[in-house]
């Protein structure tokens, strides 16, 4: 009988794994190659067979990808992996811990050899350049904010040793920007998505302030601002890797100054002309792109998705400051605030 049992089994597997390759080859036609708003990319396209991609086996690797990505009902599956693990007590998910309605980018260590290099290149960069004024601000991710939420056995690197080492080797600059700090004080408030990795536009408002007391700008006050809630079905970037829809979407907050918005022109590289050497750039009116809020990525109303070069001109601003901001995806909802006090940021 026990034998019986396990012959059962493997049938039943074996049929398994004939039934799903079947199943997504009827249902997903080798033609399309559809984009994915969930992982926000495009899927493998199905690879082109011939005699040499066959005896070179880039075919089999390429379907094997086309397969990974396609197969039939694979969020469903991923959803229901997901629900096994949690319910077995897993708390770590695709590199995301789950914990009191919120996920968290894990962060456990960093390359030193990779430390080094960019920190040369920023060094070297600073120094080739003494006559501007140069500041650095290195922002945690909600683990370290949020980590007496995480599990005790959990092994998490520490992103302030980091960032007090990082600020320590830096040479050259006028000052460093203290986010970490001016974060753990308002840690009570929503600074962070619960569903992405970013900061949210209170987050960077927060962020915006710590700045101001080094950058030498007066910052506005929260009470200037009137709060628009944009959206408030946004699934970011963790939800991708989770597919958990027990946590809360989260708000994307618009922030527009009560008194009125100064009127500005924002500046997206679009490609470089090789004919005239030119770069051609499409222009905006104002910095929240409202058409991303009709689709899953959501945080690229601010300013868009990632671009070579963006520039913000405030026409109102009572001064000649500019400032180049050499980021990431962070500063996207931080520079709207930072363009009210600089009349230029690229």
């Amino acid at each position: 009988m026990k034998n019986l049992y396990k012959k059962i089994m493997v049938a039943l597997f074996a049929l398994f794994l004939t039934i799903i390759p079947i199943l997504t080859l009827v249902f997903m036609s080798p033609e399309k190659k559809p984009f994915s708003e969930n992982e926000n990319r495009y899927l493998a396209a199905f690879p082109e067979l011939n005699f040499k991609s066959y005896k070179n086996e880039s075919f089999m690797n390429g379907f094997d990808k086309w397969i990974s990505d396609r197969f039939f009902g694979r969020e469903d599956w991923i959803v229901l992996k997901n629900k096994t693990d949690s319910a077995l007590g897993k708390t770590e998910t695709n590199g995301v811990f789950i914990e009191n309605g919120m996920m968290m980018q894990i962060w456990r260590d960093y390359d030193e050899s990779m430390y080094q290099r960019n920190l040369k290149a920023i060094n070297d960069f600073v120094e080739k350049h003494p006559e501007i004024p140069a500041y650095f601000m290195l922002v945690p991710n909600a683990q370290e904010v949020y980590k007496n939420n995480v599990p005790k056995y959990a092994e998490i690197g520490d992103q302030k040793e980091y960032i007090d080492r990082f600020y320590s080797e830096l040479k050259g600059f006028e000052g460093t920007i203290d986010a970490f700090s001016a974060l753990m004080n308002r840690r009570n408030s929503y600074i962070y998505y619960r569903t992405d990795h970013h900061w949210t536009s209170y987050g960077a408002f927060v962020a915006y302030e710590a700045a101001s007391q080094i950058l030498g700008y007066n910052s506005r006050k929260y009470d200037d601002f009137t709060i628009e809630h944009a959206d408030s079905e946004f699934r970011g970037t963790l939800f991708s890797k989770t597919l958990d829809f027990e946590i809360t979407p989260d708000v994307i907050d618009y922030y527009t100054l009560t008194e009125g918005e100064p009127e500005v022109k924002v500046s997206v590289f679009k490609n470089y002309d090789t004919e005239t050497n030119q770069v051609i750039y499409d222009e905006y009116d104002s910095m929240y792109f409202r058409s991303f809020l009709q689709v899953k990525d959501k945080y690229s109303s601010f300013l868009g998705q990632n671009s070579p070069i963006v520039t913000v001109e405030n026409k109102n601003a009572k001064n000649d400051k500019s400032i180049l901001l050499i980021k990431d995806s962070y500063a996207h909802s931080f520079v709207p605030f930072l363009s009210r006090n600089i009349k230029k940021s690229q």
